[in-house]
């Protein structure tokens, strides 16, 4: 039996499936068995998990039941190896040995739980790759946000996950399960030289409805509280790092979409968090 389980969640992923199983295809490490979850795709992705993977290793689920923490469990407990990597179906590998580069601290005993960087495809607004930049340096996961996780490509030891399992309620369920393993002492790394290309231009309602669904998050994880003066005062902060950062990278064309970008995330937190420190 393969020692790593990899696991991919999917609905709709087309243009970029064939490439994020043909990445798969191409990495050094190779002793994989290889799982899928699609709810609910109509735009061909299920046809190609279908020509792809074992039939008794693909689940199909309609997309109302979609939770992302009860997935990820579901598809957990059907993996049986000894170490579990979630692999977004739209989240391509950019070199060849980046699977092998993800496990290997996980093989080597230095960490319960990895994650790979992303970097955005060519199409991201430039406001979303400053975002990425930000988010997957080393120096920036530490305090407040010593527990950011991603699940889009990541790995970790199934007895971790048999102790702990993610949150089957809300979202952001990645970075609230980081929490509680780090509260219960498992380690956890990011794997810097282990890369994959990974994005969204959001709109910018589905911006709103995925912060808010954070800010829900912060307030049941963390008991984090906010009011209006500070998240305003945050927002001022950032608009005035966004305004620097594009005019030395000769970019004021994007100055208003960053403007907006970046209200409707502290608008949608300051929501979010107030419904979720009313329980």
């Amino acid at each position: 039996m393969s020692r790593v389980a990899v696991i991919m969640r999917s609905k709709n992923e087309m243009p970029y499936l064939p490439e994020a199983i043909a990445s798969l295809r191409r990495q050094t490490f190779k002793d994989i068995e290889l799982f899928a979850v699609d709810s609910g795709s109509t735009d061909g992705s299920l046809d190609i998990l279908r020509n792809t993977i074992n039939p008794e290793h693909l689940i199909c689920i309609p997309p109302e039941s979609y939770l992302p923490g009860k997935v990820l469990n579901d598809m957990s407990a059907r993996a049986t190896q000894e170490f579990i990597v979630f692999q977004n179906a739209d989240a391509i590998f950019q070199s060849e040995d980046a699977l092998e580069k993800l496990l290997r601290p996980l093989f080597d005993g230095e960490a319960d739980a990895v994650m790979s960087a992303q970097v955005t495809r060519s199409d991201a607004r430039f406001i979303i790759t400053y975002d990425y930049l930000r988010a997957y340096d080393p120096k920036n996961i530490k305090g407040d946000n010593a527990d950011f996780f991603s699940a889009v490509t990541c790995a970790f030891r199934r007895d971790l996950w048999q102790k702990i399992k993610f949150p089957e309620k809300g979202y952001a369920e990645d970075v609230a399960w980081a929490h509680e393993c780090r509260a219960q002492g498992a380690r956890f790394k990011l794997a810097a030289d282990s890369v994959v290309e990974h994005s969204h231009n959001y709109t910018l309602k589905e911006l709103y409805r995925k912060k808010f669904r954070h800010g829900l998050r912060f307030a049941h994880t963390y008991g984090r509280r906010t009011n209006l003066f500070s998240q305003t005062m945050e927002l001022c902060k950032e608009w005035a790092r966004d305004l620097f950062y594009a005019l030395r990278k000769g970019r004021p064309d994007t100055i208003p979409y960053n403007i907006a970008y970046r209200a409707v995330i502290h608008t949608a937190l300051y929501r979010g968090l107030k419904e979720g420190s009313r329980g």
